[in-house]
């Protein structure tokens, strides 16, 4: 399969998530990704722009950002850009686990989620944006049902 391309334009409104997880979904379709590589992108972009809708724009005003879909063979790469305030998100300290949860500082367990679920994660400020490339290589292609 050719490598290929999607940008989605999103608006800062939540229920943009269900239409971000059908995109994946229609994007990766001709990798035939295993259920737990699809799963594990969309609850990884799910975090990242919810987190990009309910703290990234705090103005009340509507905004837009978008999501970029790239393959390269089986690795699937998604950058979030954003024109909200600068915040890197891959900056925060890990998030220790092992601590009972009345331990646990509030946050961060999105990002921990995010880490754990693709394979790389690179942030930068570019140009006024907030830009944040998450990839994933998929398994191999998933048999007949």
């Amino acid at each position: 399969m050719p490598d290929s391309a999607h940008t989605l334009v999103l608006a800062n409104d939540l229920l943009e998530i269900t239409r971000l997880a059908d995109a994946i979904e229609a994007f990766c379709a001709p990798l035939a990704p295993g259920p737990k590589d699809l799963f594990a992108l969309q609850l990884a972009l799910e975090e990242v722009v919810t987190n990009v809708i309910n703290h990234g724009f705090t103005d009340g005003a509507v905004h837009t950002f978008t999501v970029e879909l790239r393959t390269r063979g089986r690795c699937v790469t998604a950058v979030v850009s954003d024109d909200a305030p600068a915040y890197d998100p891959l900056a925060r300290p890990e998030v220790d686990t092992s601590l009972p949860l009345e331990a646990r500082p509030v946050g961060g367990l999105g990002v921990h989620l995010v880490k754990k679920l693709v394979d790389t994660a690179h942030y930068e400020r570019r140009d006024g944006r907030n830009v944040l490339a998450l990839s994933r290589t998929f398994g191999p292609p998933a048999g007949p049902l």
